[in-house]
């Protein structure tokens, strides 16, 4: 969970925006499901541009990188050996428990969805690449918004061997909600990925995607201009507002394309900072993607709230489909619409501090005999605690909407 996120479709021209607290397209029918084998490094298919980013990748995700790279005396480590033993481990739990049933929703659910567009928009997202990988394993661009920083890669000389394996062991501390709750937690990356552990996103973001079979071909740091265009920082600017990372997977040839932006883009300016309202150029840029598939998960409810009217208003005026939890687009702004909704899982009530978000036109929606199918996983702020559920958006003519919709 993290961040805000906005953008307004030309046509109608929605002032957009949110305050906040980490694949798509491709659902074509038979389409093959991503290997995540946390054994085998990625394949290169060249030279990459820069081949540092992909090494530092590799080390974080506990993948040994090539013999002459810059972390073999690192990774020569008893520390290093044990982290990387330890992840393994991990990592093996967690495509057996966690996100197998995820990848048989994905075949049963997703496959056969077919949008026409390769672009994937996951507000509130902060690093999470596992479920969108998962979801959507075959999207080739990709945004990402967050609040926290996108942060810098760290060198290689500046890990101290007698200190590393304490530095290691806090990056195992700092993955463990997405194993053990399916989501970042707000308070913890505020902690963990503001410093302690990484001073921004950017770094978290290249261990999850070596760990799900990418190669990093080049990461560039910029910010865009008015026009919404993506431009590269100065080398000498520490503090990036947005970071592109070019990558492929596995043996495949297709480069894909994550944009991480760290923003806030509020409908207010209580923040100070230079958001959707104060500085278009987001939405520019978001208009030049064209029309997303959404995901949405762990976002803190904040689309049910009048601050992110323009959010909300982006993502209903500019989504061929919507993925989501409860914590998305209330049920309301869906139901009776240009939208055909199904529901999986089963409906709980929120927890604090979020009580007040529990829709009652959306259990009763639940509560319809035969309406609500099998979801197989849990996810969200309930993980393990009570039942999970997600709905999907699919955008149809309001004739057809009206015709599917359940009576």
């Amino acid at each position: 969970m993290s961040a805000l996120q906005s953008g307004t479709r030309p046509a109608a021209r929605l002032a957009i925006g949110v305050a906040a607290s980490v694949c798509f397209s491709l659902l074509l029918s038979g389409c093959e499901q991503r290997t995540t084998d946390s054994k085998a490094a990625p394949q290169e298919k060249s030279a990459p541009h820069d081949a540092f980013p992909n090494d530092t990748a590799l080390f974080l995700a506990g993948l040994k990188g090539p013999p002459d790279g810059p972390y073999r005396e690192l990774e020569q480590t008893e520390a290093w050996k044990s982290y990387a033993a330890r992840f393994d481990q991990t990592w093996q739990k967690a495509l057996r428990d966690q996100f197998a049933p995820v990848d048989a929703f994905q075949k049963r659910v997703l496959a056969g969805i077919h949008t026409g567009s390769p672009y994937l928009f996951y507000p509130f997202s902060g690093p999470d690449v596992l479920y969108q990988v998962h979801f959507f394993p075959d999207a080739t661009r990709m945004v990402y918004v967050g609040l926290e920083p996108v942060g810098n890669l760290k060198r290689p000389e500046r890990y101290k061997i007698p200190t590393l394996g304490r530095e290691l062991s806090a990056w195992s501390q700092a993955l463990n909600s997405i194993f053990r709750r399916s989501f970042f937690v707000t308070s913890e990356m505020d902690q963990d990925f503001r410093g302690q552990v990484s001073d921004g996103n950017a770094q978290i973001i290249l261990l999850l995607l070596a760990r799900s079979g990418d190669t990093i071909d080049e990461l560039e740091f910029g910010h865009l201009e008015p026009d919404g265009q993506f431009s590269v920082d100065d080398a000498a600017l520490k503090k990036h507002k947005v970071v592109k990372i070019e990558f492929h997977h596995g043996a495949e040839t297709t480069e894909r394309t994550l944009y991480y932006f760290s923003t806030d883009l509020s409908d207010s300016d209580k923040t100070h900072t230079a958001g959707f309202v104060q500085d278009p150029s987001f939405e520019h840029f978001l208009e030049k993607q064209g029309t997303a598939d959404t995901l949405v998960k762990s976002a803190s409810f904040l689309l049910h709230w009048k601050m992110c009217d323009g959010i909300r208003g982006y993502i209903l005026t500019h989504s061929n489909l919507i993925l989501q939890d409860d914590t998305g687009i209330p049920y309301r702004f869906l139901k009776g619409g240009d939208w055909k909704v199904d529901l999986f899982g089963e409906y709980s009530h929120p927890d604090r501090p979020f009580t007040n978000e529990w829709q009652t036109d959306l259990a009763k929606a639940f509560g319809e005999p035969g309406r609500a199918k099998e979801l197989g996983f849990q996810l969200g702020y309930g993980a393990l605690r009570r039942p999970s559920s997600l709905m999907l958006a699919v955008h149809v003519p309001n004739t057809q909407a009206a015709a599917e919709a359940p009576k």
